[in-house]
């Protein structure tokens, strides 16, 4: 199957680090706090679950922590932004107030974990079910049915061909991607046979917009 699956690949740089907003502290399940942290000034991120609240005094991961304030919007003059960083095979988003007080970030997250999450909170099946792994970069795969022969390029179904240039658009705005492809025709029942395994920014499937597009693009192979 090796020498008959097809590849496609965007030839790029993938972000390092890109920039969020407010709403997406709350879309993946967290609290923006002004406090205390350890005693100095700070702003951190609490799980909105917990329902934390001005007074609070907590203790977490070895540090301490009081909240002066449940923020409703970024602090002024800063800005949110987020990279990934990979600490003995496992991903992790960092997240950071530009400008803030003691220079530390907000939060360090299992990447795979928020993304299976958030993406689940957000009903996108379809990217949930075709998360494979997850580090600076992340494979999504999608098969069906009994590997075969694949078939080349030109008896790839109409289907297949608009998933191949709706993720190669998707991949130039991201900066990088690649999709490999194999094609097994349709089994007794008229059911396609496929494999497709897709790698893109980890970075990107963070922002909502683009993660619903690209769970358009996966649920369409079906």
């Amino acid at each position: 199957m090796v020498l008959e699956t097809l590849v496609f690949e965007t030839v790029g740089v993938p972000p390092t680090e890109i920039e969020f907003q407010y709403r997406d502290l709350k879309r993946w399940g967290y609290d923006l706090i002004a406090g205390r942290r350890d005693g100095h000034p700070s702003h951190f991120l609490a799980e909105v679950e917990d329902r934390r609240r001005a007074g609070d005094r907590y203790q977490a991961e070895g540090e301490s922590f009081e909240v002066d304030a449940v923020l409703d919007t970024l602090p002024r003059g800063t800005r949110l932004t987020g990279s990934i960083e990979t600490v003995d095979g496992t991903a992790w988003l960092a997240l950071s107030l530009t400008e803030a007080e003691d220079g530390r970030p907000l939060a360090r997250v299992p990447a795979a974990e928020l993304l299976l999450y958030y993406l689940s909170k957000h009903g996108l099946s379809a990217l949930v079910g075709a998360l494979e792994n997850v580090g600076r970069l992340t494979e999504l795969v999608r098969a069906r049915g009994q590997v075969g022969r694949a078939q080349p390029y030109e008896r790839l179904p109409a289907g297949f061909r608009h998933f191949l240039r709706e993720a190669r658009s998707l991949e130039r705005e991201m900066g990088s991607g690649r999709v490999t492809m194999a094609y097994f025709g349709e089994n007794k029942d008229r059911k396609r046979r496929y494999r497709v395994s897709w790698v893109v920014p980890t970075l990107a499937l963070f922002e909502l917009n683009r993660a619903e597009k690209m769970d358009q693009i996966l649920d369409a192979l079906n």
